[in-house]
């Protein structure tokens, strides 16, 4: 199952974690029985590859899942990523449940008036 998430960061993504779609718990490897934290491959558009841990937190009656910080801001810090920068995050078409997944990391060229990967 693919899936697609698209993201403008804000100041809570760019200095602390990054929360995820809910419905990205079927389409993250499963969490082993008792575990809140799961191991995620990721390369982005340069063939870099990234291995963020996922965490839940409870919400009410569910559970939403989030990159752990002490990874997702390796990535931020890499990329130079600031408020208002766009992430897109996108399961492998065809993978099984906890396949690769794919990031990019964007920047708004306002010269050219369209967002470009960095």
């Amino acid at each position: 199952m693919a899936a697609h998430f698209e993201k403008c960061l804000t100041e809570t993504d760019t200095v602390g974690r990054l929360s995820l779609p809910i419905d990205w718990l079927r389409i993250l490897p499963q969490f082993e029985l008792g575990s809140r934290e799961v191991k995620i491959s990721v390369s982005d558009k340069f063939g870099f590859c990234w291995e963020f841990r996922c965490s839940t937190i409870k919400m009410g009656h569910y559970r939403k899942p989030f990159l752990q910080p002490e990874d997702w801001l390796k990535f931020v810090d890499h990329k130079g990523l600031e408020v208002g920068d766009k992430i897109i995050l996108e399961s492998e078409p065809n993978d099984s449940v906890g396949g690769h997944f794919r990031i990019r990391a964007q920047k708004f060229d306002h010269e050219d008036e369209k967002w470009v990967d960095v």
